[in-house]
């Protein structure tokens, strides 16, 4: 379950650069290939202006490599032309990678490759997908948030975030958030609890059941108590914490927060 191939979508915006010094750091530690890439949709592509956007494009990517941050990191740069960024995994080897790295522009909207295309990629990305918000020169995740209702199919996919666990080794925070609408006991939350920790062994952890008046609130609200560096949930496709339909969720969670969120789709 090691991380080998780490997909980072550039756009050449201050928040796509903070993604990418994320990734490459994480490639640092495990030895993983980053693979840069630029997706162009513009489908009139045999036009002469659209040639000199395509030649600039290319110039910019090959200018990529000099970040003094990428230096002794292994790089393959794509430009994907005439597709949008949702058709990305259509390609067999970026539909392989094992992680991707993504910047977002935060509450005042997403934008180009890294915009709204972050809620789509989240929801759709075979493998997970870490967000991050803002500039970090050395990245590190000493405190983790795993927020979950701890069902059957949230414990298994846990396994997806094995690999940043092992590689940061952090305190993870296990927590269920309560509230009104959605309210659980606290002996059958334990019980779920009990039956996650059965499956999988952590050597630092807390557990914790939080109430609040929303669940994303509850995730923020207690991220920002212990003073989080990363929080991880599985996407629950039209429902759950990433509701794409009516984005709300995902707004609250990506982006009204400067935490770096890592997901996988269920």
């Amino acid at each position: 379950m090691a991380i080998q191939n780490i997909l980072v979508p550039y756009d050449f915006s201050e928040c796509a650069t903070d993604a990418l010094r994320v990734a490459a750091k994480i490639a640092r530690l495990t030895g993983a290939c980053i693979d840069i890439v630029h997706v162009y949709d513009q489908m009139t592509d045999f036009h002469t202006s659209n040639q000199k956007v395509r030649d600039g494009i290319e110039a910019k990517l090959e200018q990529v490599p000099s970040f003094p941050f990428l230096q002794g990191v292994e790089l393959k740069k794509f430009l994907l032309r005439q597709m949008s960024i949702t058709d990305m995994f259509r390609n067999e080897r970026l539909a392989r990678m094992d992680l991707v790295v993504m910047g977002s522009h935060g509450a005042r909207g997403l934008r180009g490759v890294v915009g709204s295309n972050t809620q789509k990629i989240v929801r759709i990305a075979p493998m997970p997908v870490l967000v991050i918000k803002h500039h970090v020169d050395d990245f590190e995740v000493k405190d983790l948030v795993f927020a979950s209702n701890f069902t059957a199919a949230d414990v298994e996919k846990f396994e997806a975030f094995l690999p940043v666990v092992e590689l940061f080794q952090p305190k993870v925070h296990l927590v269920k958030i309560n509230t009104p609408k959605n309210f659980e006991r606290s002996e059958d939350t334990y019980k779920a609890i009990d039956a996650f920790l059965q499956r999988h062994e952590l050597r630092k952890f807390t557990t914790t059941i939080y109430n609040d008046l929303s669940i994303e609130e509850g995730i923020l609200n207690f991220s920002r108590g212990i003073d989080a560096d990363m929080i991880a949930m599985a996407t629950h496709g039209r429902t759950g914490f990433f509701h794409v339909v009516n984005g709300s969720l995902t707004e609250d969670i990506v982006n009204h927060t400067t935490f770096p969120v890592l997901s996988v789709k269920l």
